[in-house]
């Protein structure tokens, strides 16, 4: 390579120009810097006021119903027999609706009717039986009552009797002895008289006819003498068998067996008998009660089958629509009536599950009609159900996932048809008579949140606020501003610094 050699004056001359060069761009810089901090940025200004702050859900689609609007469904299959409202009508709760034919139950319902009047004169009679047999039961435990009170008595009668009886025979006795020693004696005078006799015949002293009259005597008195010691023998039988009854009776009283104690068993066997037919009447006639319990339970449920033909209102409302007429055949569970009560208004929403966590029950809210913005009407929440529910009746994901809550309207307006679509705002929170400024107004760095404010100068300077409730358009300002202030907007695409020109557009 060549290498150029440059001569001693012109280096300098370059060196030179390069200087300059460098000294121009630097004040052309310097000049622009100073032109850029003297220029003003336009910003706009916005006065700070005393107003109030909602924080509120807002955009939500609802429904308007009626308070209590249901579906009144048909609990049976059959066939419509009679429609007695129309679309329109005012109904009070439990007038009928609609008549659903249905002759089989009917039927049966009467013959039910036949079989419990024949259990029903069946009881009479089971009673009548009943108490005839509680009749003889007292009356038998009565004649009992009598005989315990008295056959200790009777004992004693009985007992006396037999020892009299025995008394008695025992006087016999002693009186036949005493007659039988007198016949012996008569026998014995008898025979020695005799005896005398035969001696004074021998010496002629009587005659051979005393001496056959002295015979005869003694004849007499052998057969009297036998005659006394047979009555004798017959009273000792006498007395042994009036002993031997007493006897007996004395152990048949130690042995329980004694006339009265075996009418007192006799009359405590009836009482058991009475007793048995009476718990046997009973039985009989519980059995027939439970029959007649089962079949009224039977009835009952035809009944209720039967109640299921006559369709009512179960509510105090109005006829919103009809889907049946006469002759239509109807599935159990299908829709025939639309009602609802037209003293209140609702409308019913569905919201994320995040936004129900937000809502209380008598929040307030802001009902706006779709097409109508100018008609406003509000509400209170009345109910968040406790159980989320797939909008879609689909399972593609959480974002269907919705949560059915109920905004019950302060006033009724009559011009509103049911089933008309609404937009729901929901006010989570509010604060009236508050500073605010608009949201955009403040600023954020890392530690706090601040304004821009002008001086007298017009350089921008900020000013440290605190914040309190955030509403969508606005924010409650706690300190650092009064109502009053004049805060400045800047624009998104000039950012302000502390000690920038500004100047307010319009």
């Amino acid at each position: 390579m060549k290498i150029i050699k440059f001569k001693p004056g012109f280096k300098w001359l370059m060196i030179s120009a390069s200087l300059t060069v460098v000294t121009f761009a630097g004040w052309l810089i310097f000049g622009l810097l100073m032109n850029t901090k003297t220029q003003s940025i336009p910003v706009r200004m916005v006065t700070v006021t005393q107003d109030k702050v909602e924080d509120k859900i807002t955009g939500e689609s609802g429904i308007l119903k009626l308070d209590n609007q249901r579906s009144i469904k048909s609990p049976i299959t059959g066939t419509v027999e009679k429609v007695l409202v129309k679309i329109g009508d005012k109904v009070k709760k439990g007038q009928t609706l609609i008549r659903i034919r249905d002759t089989e139950t009917q039927i049966k319902l009467q013959e039910f009717a036949s079989d419990l009047q024949d259990k029903n004169l069946q009881i009479i009679d089971k009673k009548s039986s009943l108490e005839r047999a509680k009749k003889k039961l007292l009356e038998t435990q009565q004649e009992y009552k009598n005989l315990e009170n008295t056959y200790q008595s009777d004992i004693d009668k009985k007992k006396q009797e037999k020892l009299w009886e025995v008394a008695k025979r025992k006087l016999e006795v002693t009186k036949k002895q005493q007659g039988l020693t007198t016949k012996e004696n008569d026998l014995k005078e008898a025979k020695v008289k005799l005896e005398e006799n035969k001696q004074l015949l021998a010496k002629g002293f009587i005659s051979e006819t005393e001496l056959k009259e002295q015979e005869k005597k003694v004849t007499q008195s052998e057969i009297e003498l036998t005659n006394a010691k047979d009555e004798l023998y017959l009273s000792n039988l006498d007395l042994d068998k009036q002993n031997l009854d007493l006897q007996n009776f004395i152990q048949d009283v130690k042995n329980n067996k004694s006339e009265p104690q075996q009418k007192l068993k006799e009359t405590q066997s009836k009482i058991e008998q009475a007793q048995q037919e009476v718990n046997q009447t009973k039985l009989a006639l519980n059995q027939v009660i439970r029959e007649l319990d089962k079949l009224k339970i039977q009835r009952q449920k035809i009944a209720e089958e039967l109640r299921k033909t006559v369709i009512t209102s179960p509510i105090n409302g109005v006829i919103l629509n009809s889907q049946v007429k006469v002759g239509d055949i109807i599935e159990a569970k299908g829709d025939i009536l639309l009602i609802g009560d037209p003293n209140q208004q609702i409308v019913e929403l569905k919201l994320s599950p995040l936004d129900a966590t937000k809502v209380k029950i008598r929040q307030q809210a802001e009902i706006s009609i779709v097409g109508f913005e100018s008609q406003k009407l509000t509400g209170k929440v009345q109910q968040i159900a406790l159980l989320a529910g797939d909008n879609q009746n689909n399972n593609q994901g959480t974002d269907n996932v919705k949560i059915t809550t109920i905004v019950r309207l302060d006033q009724v307006n009559t011009n509103i048809v049911p089933g008309t679509p609404v937009t729901v705002a929901l006010i989570i929170s509010q604060r009236d008579h508050v500073t605010v400024v608009p949201s955009e107004v403040i600023q954020q760095n890392e530690s706090e949140n601040f304004v821009w404010i002008k001086d007298q100068k017009s350089k921008a300077f900020k000013r440290i606020v605190k914040t309190g409730l955030q509403g969508l358009d606005n924010i409650e300002v706690k300190s650092g501003l009064k109502p009053g202030d004049e805060v400045l907007i800047p624009s998104l695409e000039t950012p302000l610094n502390e000690g920038d020109n500004v100047f307010v557009k319009m």
